[in-house]
């Protein structure tokens, strides 16, 4: 029981001294990042290039908030002639919709009408030629098959 006693003293000891090493070198790279970002910061406040860059940057970002609202005002005040358009433009359409359905009711009237004047006199022609065939036939008489005879007569 002691052994186990020692050896699980040992482990926690050497546990102990891995964490303390992992954050001594966590401690390291942080203060060696930190370094680097405060020399990057004095280097900009103290840099004239950068400050005037940064300078240029804001104005245009100024520039661009005031162009942005202006643009926006522009907008605002086009809608309601785009909308105006818009109806305008419904409009048209709905008339020339309208009149393209008339037209084609004209030429739909106008097609039947010449048909019927094309094909009346053709109908006309053929029933009159189906009641002069039933008068001829009727006045020549007609044959049934039981008043056939196989011989011919004179």
């Amino acid at each position: 029981m002691e052994s186990q006693l020692v050896l699980f003293l040992a482990l926690v000891a050497a546990e102990l001294i891995f964490n303390a090493i992992v954050i001594g070198m966590i401690y390291l790279v942080f203060s060696k990042m930190t370094a680097k970002a405060t020399e990057a910061v004095n280097e900009l406040q103290s840099s004239r290039a950068i400050y005037g860059w940064l300078t240029t940057l804001q104005s245009a970002s100024e520039q661009a908030a005031k162009t942005t609202g202006v643009v926006k005002d522009q907008i605002t005040a086009i809608e309601p002639a785009l909308e105006r358009i818009r109806t305008d433009h419904a409009d048209r359409l709905m008339k020339i919709d309208v009149r393209f359905k008339l037209i084609c009711r004209v030429i739909h009237f106008t097609a039947e009408t010449v048909e019927s004047v094309v094909t009346w006199p053709i109908k006309k022609i053929s029933i009159a030629s189906s009641v002069v065939r039933g008068i001829v036939d009727f006045i020549r008489g007609s044959e049934s098959d039981a008043d056939a005879s196989s011989r011919r007569t004179r």
